[in-house]
């Protein structure tokens, strides 16, 4: 799934056309799951005009179902100031949506958005960790990685791996994956030739879409022949 807004709906009150000031602008808003299966974890941000002010807060709550009259439990938040909130305790594997509302309360009145989702289709891993390369005899790289930290139980809910690298003064990448392992040997590569390898993630079940790639390693040594 491609990285979107997952706006559904605004929701304007207490804005008088005579105030004066445009009308408040509804949270732009959008949940990861890169936590999976612990938690959901949303953020929002407003207009920077609406961002101006220093006295806006935000109710955050969820509801399982597109239903109205569904009970709607607190999305946490660190203060009322905050612009994130977080699901716990996720249902896995129902295709009943999650519905999220923030709203906005301004001095001037109060503008809301609400979200539906599907914890699995937002699924999106934090990049791999700890990224780091090792020349091997015959024109060959070792790279070796973690996975996320925040990603709870990759021994349960595993992960794949795509690798892409280049040599120094390359204008493209090359892709190599999907791989089920945190290691991988790079063959054929150059010899005396610095290379830059970065490492995405994705769930192994193809839910949701890949992290971003891993910070660059570079090999430290040049490659003997």
């Amino acid at each position: 799934m491609a990285p979107r807004l997952l706006l559904a709906l605004a929701v304007w009150a207490g804005y008088s056309p005579c105030s004066g000031r445009e009308a408040p602008t509804q949270p732009r808003v959008w949940c990861w799951a890169f936590r999976y299966p612990i938690a959901v974890d949303c953020f929002w941000t407003l207009s920077p005009a609406a961002n101006s002010t220093r006295f806006t807060s935000f109710i955050a709550t969820y509801r399982r179902g597109v239903a109205a009259h569904g009970e709607s439990q607190p999305c946490l938040q660190p203060t009322p100031e905050a612009t994130s909130c977080t699901i716990p305790d996720v249902h896995m594997f129902s295709m009943v949506p999650y519905m999220l509302n923030i709203t906005a309360v301004h001095p001037w009145g109060i503008s809301s958005s609400f979200v539906p989702f599907i914890p699995e289709h937002i699924i999106k891993p934090d990049p791999p960790e700890g990224v780091r390369l090792s020349p091997l005899h015959g024109h060959q790289l070792w790279v070796q990685w973690e996975p996320p930290k925040s990603w709870p139980f990759p021994e349960i809910f595993s992960l794949k791996y795509w690798i892409r690298y280049k040599h120094h003064g390359a204008a493209r990448f090359r892709k190599v994956g999907p791989i089920e392992g945190t290691s991988f040997t790079l063959r054929t590569v150059r010899p005396r030739v610095r290379y830059c390898v970065q490492v995405a993630a994705q769930d192994l079940t193809d839910y949701g879409e890949s992290s971003n790639w891993s910070l660059p390693a570079t090999a430290s040594v040049t490659l003997g022949k």
